[in-house]
């Protein structure tokens, strides 16, 4: 998902852009991402000139995003639906503005997003799509999924061979 925007001819008083997936989009994300599907990705930005914190001349890019999500549950294997929305706010910043090691950081104080602008050019579309993927709980759980030991487990856990057997044996002493 790529929507670059040239940062150069920025208006004084910022702008305001709305991204929307098209289908081709959000099947490549899901490629990417490890999804079963994902629609209806959009975002609200607001990009302006702004100073960070410590005064530093910066690009800021703040919105919310949302997207409809289907993961596959790690405990069950079932595909369940889940809403992601979020946040962000982030300073582009020049290279030669940004102390050495302060790139791509987080100032906890103020929460500021650093992020290096090599170019007078900002991808909205990956930012957007790199938060989405922030968003995703890597261990997706459908609502009230609950593991318990299958019979195979619990063939493997009283197997004489298998390491785990000792300690099997001292959960049943406990």
């Amino acid at each position: 998902m790529s929507r670059p925007l040239d940062v150069s001819d920025l208006p004084s008083h910022g702008q305001n852009m709305s991204l929307e997936a098209t289908p081709a989009e959000c099947e490549a994300l899901c490629h990417r991402f490890g999804l079963e599907a994902l629609s209806d990705l959009s975002a609200r930005l607001l990009i302006e000139r702004a100073r960070t914190r410590d005064g530093v001349r910066a690009i800021r890019v703040r919105g919310s995003f949302s997207a409809e999500v289907t993961q596959i549950c790690v405990v069950t294997l079932d595909s369940f639906n889940v809403q992601v929305a979020d946040e962000l706010d982030i300073y582009f910043v020049s290279p030669t503005e940004l102390a050495d090691g302060e790139s791509d950081s987080v100032d906890t104080l103020s929460e500021e997003t650093l992020e290096p602008l090599v170019t007078p050019e900002i991808d909205l579309g990956e930012l957007v799509a790199q938060h989405v993927a922030l968003t995703l709980d890597p261990h997706p759980r459908r609502p009230g999924a609950i593991a318990q030991p299958g019979e195979a487990a619990a063939d493997v856990a009283h197997k004489a061979d298998n390491p785990f057997a000792v300690l099997g044996q001292l959960k049943h002493k406990m």
